[in-house]
């Protein structure tokens, strides 16, 4: 009755933003990501009856509030599909920032999602698991599958779920994660979302590009095309900041540092140096490069004053169990 799963985070090309339905977490849009190899969360889960009451443990403390009773629910989703009445102790581990825009919670709940349900004894295949992780973190669904995967939307549960465009041996792209100085985010991402779906006026108008932005990076993908992906990735990324900008009150989460990468990657490009950049829900970026110009881009990154770390990243492994646990 205990399980351990290590599950990455992704880095979105196309970004979700709204939700059709907040308890099922069904997406406004259609999203497209690539999980990466260096950013990733392992989790515990044990059912026992031992306990008297569920345990959580996040980042070896013990967890209160709103984190302890999302991990709960999730756990007592499962609980109900398994048929189990046993109480569960949950360890988890980020070997990255927390609730940083750098995609804490994908791998989060994948990693949850994946240690839970084998402890359980439940046998499904990825696409059952992704539809229950997506209802602990919308962008989850996506980590369960390693290489670039497209997370479906739909206005009912079994029709929205990620599934593999290509995977992580297919197209060799880096995602240079780049962690500056910023103060702690004011809004949660699901408020976020919701005051933006409730207020922004851009809002539909950025809808109807994401249709258009799904194609050329799904075919981007498929084409090893990286031109056409960071470019439409960086616009991408624009269109949902202007929408969080635009919201009322304003969402605005970036920092001197995010300002000052944007500007240096406009620069490098300009130079000849080809890289874009996405940014999510933080203040810290993702620069999309090629292999060959990583070093010299990681070089110019370093000498960027408000630059904390630098974190390369392949395209890595969807989530799996593995045998050593945390607890």
């Amino acid at each position: 009755m205990k399980s351990t799963a290590i599950a990455n985070s992704n880095t979105a090309l196309v970004k979700y933003w709204g939700k059709y339905d907040e308890k099922l977490i069904l997406p406004m849009n259609g999203s497209i990501s690539m999980t990466v190899d260096k950013l990733n969360t392992t989790t515990t889960v044990e059912f026992s009856s031992d306990y008297k009451n569920d345990l959580v443990e996040l980042n070896g403390k013990k967890a209160e509030g709103k984190e302890s009773e999302r991990v709960i629910e999730h756990i007592d989703m499962i609980r109900k599909i398994s048929k189990l009445d046993e109480k569960a102790k949950v360890a988890s581990k980020n070997n990255f920032l927390t609730a940083a825009g750098l995609a804490s919670s994908a791998s989060g709940f994948a990693a949850l999602t994946i240690a839970a349900c084998s402890a359980a004894g439940l046998e499904l295949d990825k696409k059952e698991l992704s539809i229950i992780a997506r209802q602990g973190s919308g962008s989850s669904c996506r980590s369960i599958f390693g290489g670039y995967v497209e997370w479906l939307a739909a206005k009912t549960s079994e029709k929205s779920y990620a599934k593999q465009i290509a995977d992580e041996n297919y197209f060799d792209i880096r995602d240079i994660a780049v962690v500056v100085e910023a103060a702690k985010r004011k809004h949660g991402t699901r408020e976020s979302m919701q005051a933006s779906v409730r207020t922004c006026p851009l809002y539909d108008a950025r809808l109807s590009a994401v249709e258009k932005n799904l194609k050329i990076v799904r075919k981007a993908v498929l084409d090893k095309d990286f031109t056409s992906l960071g470019k439409t990735a960086e616009f991408d990324s624009l269109l949902m900041h202007a929408i969080a900008l635009t919201t009322t009150p304003t969402i605005l989460n970036w920092s001197a540092g995010t300002i000052s990468v944007m500007h240096a990657v406009q620069d490098w490009r300009a130079e000849g140096i080809e890289c874009y950049y996405t940014i999510d829900t933080g203040a810290h970026v993702h620069i999309l490069s090629l292999p060959e110009n990583c070093r010299e881009i990681i070089k110019r990154v370093k000498l960027i004053g408000s630059v904390i770390d630098v974190i390369e990243n392949k395209p890595g492994k969807g989530a799996e169990t593995i045998n050593k646990h945390l607890f």
